[in-house]
């Protein structure tokens, strides 16, 4: 007989796993929203330097 290190053996039924996979998914999908949120806050902020640079290099 196969104990773990508790003294008590625990098998997860296929409702647990599913349970856990849906938390998982919903963790990732936050996780790519904020990196999508994150690429944005770059792509402006390059976009004002940029800016910024081509004003210090060619002035009106």
């Amino acid at each position: 007989m196969l104990r773990d290190a508790s003294g008590e053996a625990e098998l997860a039924s296929k409702r647990d796993i599913r349970e856990l996979e849906l938390k998982i998914e919903s963790r990732f999908e936050q996780v790519k929203g904020e990196l999508t949120l994150i690429k944005w806050m770059l792509g402006i902020m390059l976009g004002g330097v940029m800016a910024l640079i081509l004003k210090a290099f060619f002035p009106v």
